[in-house]
């Protein structure tokens, strides 16, 4: 096949919002950026009724994350190959901080019951915690480990994809703007660009928080909205830590090249991609309360990324009935970069013709039109929540 990447660098892209955690069994039950958006929801007292915990999302997904996650070992050594670069895949694990009886009570039923059963979690005393990571703060009542979540670098993994593509073939055309889609006889024949119209025969929306915008080039409209997170760089330290940490106030991952990275906040502020004085105070607080040896270290950088959420926080992936030539791969939200490998590999099964390697049903863009049906049936909305 010939494939052509229509890529405009927007501000604020999603890759820069992450922070590159492989965390698909930290993110499916909550933590990361879930467990920090639960606890502010929870403090200004606006979480929906009956919401007692950070949310988790549905075995379908964690099947699907953790399986994107398992080709992470054989990509990093492809693109080695193919693109010349280093991904810094790094086979780590996620730790959940538990400070208080309320992140004690929140942990112990993921721990007993986590939908991957006990291999890969451990809980850790406060002793067992100081002896594996001695940087981290004494003043916990331990901590539970997710093994296999895992980390690479964002950029790197960003770069190395479009990289290999080219030397795959691929072309890239940088600095160009979908300006629309032609369709006739009901599938897409052409993608519009500032460079001129691009004649295909499968046009792939993955504009990320920009997919509604393609969406409607369509006739579709994609429930996928930006949501904004802070993050910030440290100066380059030496070895910190040997896992990422996830905590109620914040994550952090000190990457191969020593910086540790600090996140990450959840706003939907719109396209905004600024950064507030509050939230770099939240997050420095709530890294230097996990690891008290930061408080003494220089801030390189912050900033802010978008991602592209969607009202189940799952993924938008696969074909639209009643258009041809037309698949999505957006909406993916916190879990864009570890889910990378499987989406592309479903996406390029589905441009062939082939049967996927996963079903895709769980996450077309038809389960939202389903669910406004019900609701407009049962006389009341009917939002998708997470099971």
């Amino acid at each position: 096949m010939r494939v052509t990447l229509v890529d405009n660098p927007k501000r604020g892209r999603a890759t820069s919002a992450s922070a590159g955690g492989l965390w698909p069994l930290g993110e499916s039950v909550g933590l990361g950026c879930g467990v920090i958006f639960y606890k502010a929801m929870a403090g200004m007292g606006t979480l929906p009724e009956g919401v007692h915990g950070p949310g988790q999302l549905p075995r379908v997904f964690l099947d699907f994350a953790l399986r994107s996650n398992a080709m992470f070992p054989a990509l990093s050594g492809e693109l080695r190959e193919i693109a010349g670069m280093d991904i810094e895949w790094e086979e780590t694990s996620l730790l959940f901080l538990m400070y208080d009886e309320g992140d004690e009570t929140f942990a112990r039923p993921l721990w007993e019951r986590c939908p991957c059963g006990r291999d890969l979690t451990e809980w850790l005393t406060p002793e067992e915690l100081a002896k594996a990571e001695p940087a981290v703060t004494r003043e916990v009542r331990g901590a539970l480990r997710f093994e296999g979540d895992n980390q690479v670098n964002p950029y790197k993994l960003a770069d190395a994809y479009r990289v290999a593509a080219r030397n795959l073939g691929a072309t890239v055309l940088t600095h160009t703007e979908v300006t629309g889609l032609r369709i006739a006889s009901g599938r897409v024949t052409a993608v519009e660009t500032t460079d001129g119209p691009i004649a295909c025969d499968v046009a792939v929306n993955a504009a990320g928080a920009w997919a509604p915008q393609v969406g409607r080039m369509a006739g579709l409209e994609l429930p996928v909205h930006p949501v904004r997170g802070q993050i910030l760089g440290t100066e380059t330290l030496p070895n910190v830590l040997s896992a990422c940490l996830s905590t109620t106030d914040c994550y952090l991952a000190q990457k191969g090249h020593g910086e540790v990275i600090i996140g990450s906040t959840t706003e939907e502020v719109g396209f905004n991609v600024g950064v507030t004085p509050e939230a770099l105070k939240t997050l420095s607080a709530g890294a230097v309360r996990a690891v008290p040896f930061l408080a003494d270290v220089q801030v390189k950088r912050a900033w802010s990324g978008l991602r592209p959420g969607s009202p189940d926080e799952l993924p938008i992936l696969g074909p639209v009935a009643g258009l041809g030539g037309y698949l999505n791969a957006c909406g993916h939200f916190r879990t864009g970069i570890v889910t990378s490998p499987l989406t592309g590999l479903v996406l390029a099964e589905l441009v062939a013709g082939d049967r996927p390697s996963v079903p895709v049903e769980p996450f077309l863009l038809a389960r939202f039109m389903a669910a406004d049906r019900a609701g407009t049936q049962g006389g009341r909305s009917t939002p998708v929540g997470r099971a």
